[in-house]
């Protein structure tokens, strides 16, 4: 009986309170809207347009005088680039003129530019031999005249915004400051609920990121610290082992053909090559070689390690498929993303050993790739093999952790460090007697970026 009564007084008021808070909501909303409307009249950039039109203007004005008087080609260059320069601007920020005016009077500026250029490519043309100096400097300045006159109107366009913008600005800002104090006592009554929303929604996920981005600083500090030692021990075994290279390759000429020592001599050197070999991923490890890119078929490079691979791995009686799809584009270098597929792909045909299928596929989709989303194309390494066991998934990307007996533990490390420097990503899903999809995710591109950016 007590109960009831306080739900019900309860609701009623948080009832009111919403009502109070849409009503204070709407009308600072319209109030808000009236104030953006008018910031958006009174740009930065628009109130920039005249006087940067101004200055390049009375800087072609200078180098027309300086063609006059040095006759110089550099110069005549150097006006058509500025000219060009200040049509495309010109366009770009024509359309972002809030009035018809303020739109009207920057088209009749582009049309006066124009006019502006066919006039001082005749006086350039005609050269100081044509007038004295005095009339041919009084020409610039005429030639100017007609766009100055319209940067002169289109500022005293923007003066008329700016007042009308304070205005506005001012009333608005007197009605919110009233509504603010109503919000107030609003949010002083709904902070609690508004306490739990805001953890809930913001803070606990927000922690989630701060922990994981915490791991990935104190991994990316160990990888730091790990790659100068293993810089350092790599250069210290390499100079000993090339010097005990060059001794074997001494004593096998003099050692005789199928003796014990010739085949003590051949583990010797097996276990050398090894050696180097593991000495190379150290140093891959500590200084990774910065990527050469260009634009190339997504389905390419899938295509020529299947070329590599496919008739080696039929030996194990294993298959090698392509699944590609045409006219995909990534900006990478080939040569590194074929040596982390090349990786994949024997890591999954460990994974087999005998008797499976290996897929390679690419196709298109959207993820989120150096903060932000976006188009990427995906590159996938897909196999039957026994899986990655789940105590081991965690540690997959851990430098010197490796399931092999044999391994270093820097393959995938490598890879997923070669993806990182292409601004992509390396994920893995994996179930155990059921097989494992390495997942490479790159930003798609278009083949004509790479004419834009050799052309600029």
């Amino acid at each position: 009986m007590i109960i009831r009564p306080r739900s019900f007084s309860f609701a009623l008021i948080t009832v009111l309170l919403v009502l109070v808070a849409g009503w204070v909501g709407g009308n600072t909303w319209r109030e808000l809207q009236q104030l953006h409307r008018s910031f958006a009249a009174v740009q930065a950039d628009d109130l920039y347009l005249p006087s940067h039109v101004e200055a390049t203007v009375r800087e072609l004005n200078d180098t027309v005088l300086r063609i006059d008087l040095r006759q110089d080609h550099a110069d005549r260059a150097a006006f058509e680039e500025v000219s060009q320069e200040l049509q495309r601007w010109i366009r770009a920020h024509r359309d972002a003129l809030t009035t018809p005016e303020q739109r009207d009077l920057m088209v009749r500026i582009e049309t006066a530019f124009e006019v502006y250029l066919t006039r001082s490519a005749r006086l350039m043309d005609a050269g100081i031999n044509a007038s004295p100096p005095t009339p041919f400097l009084e020409q610039v300045e005429n030639n100017a005249a007609p766009i100055l006159d319209l940067c002169g109107k289109l500022k005293e366009s923007e003066r008329t915004e700016q007042t009308r913008f304070f205005n506005d600005s001012q009333r608005a800002l007197a009605w919110i400051q009233r509504l603010l104090a109503v919000v107030f006592v609003v949010l002083v009554v709904l902070v609690g609920t508004g306490i739990v929303a805001i953890y809930t929604g913001v803070i606990g996920p927000l922690r989630v990121e701060l922990t994981q981005s915490r791991a990935l600083a104190i991994r990316n500090e160990k990888l730091a610290s790990l790659g100068t030692l293993a810089a350092g021990v790599a250069h210290e075994i390499r100079n000993p082992l090339t010097a005990i290279n060059v001794r074997l390759h001494s004593l096998k000429r003099g050692l005789a053909k199928d003796s014990s020592e010739q085949e003590d001599a051949l583990v010797i050197d097996h276990e050398i090559q090894r050696l180097e070999h593991i000495v190379q991923e150290f140093l891959q490890f500590a200084r990774p070689a910065e990527p050469k890119l260009v634009v190339v078929s997504a389905d390419s490079l899938l295509a020529k390690v299947q070329s590599l691979f496919g008739s080696q791995l039929e030996k194990a009686s294993i298959r090698l498929n392509l699944e590609s799809v045409p006219d995909i584009w990534v900006r990478a270098d080939p040569h590194q993303i074929e040596q982390v597929l090349i990786n994949l792909i024997r890591n999954a045909a460990e994974s087999i050993e005998h008797d499976g299928t290996i897929t390679l596929r690419v196709r298109t989709d959207t993820a989120r790739l150096t903060g932000r989303t976006r188009p990427v194309v995906v590159l996938e390494v897909s196999d039957t093999g026994k899986g990655i066991p789940p105590e081991a998934r965690k540690r997959m990307f851990d430098p010197f952790f490796s399931t092999k007996e044999e391994g270093t533990g820097l393959g995938l490390v490598i890879a997923s460090r070669i993806i990182e420097k292409h601004n992509g990503a390396l994920e893995f899903r994996s179930e155990v007697n059921r097989g494992t999809t390495f997942t490479i995710l790159l930003p798609q591109t278009k083949p004509e970026d790479e004419t834009d950016e050799s052309a600029t």
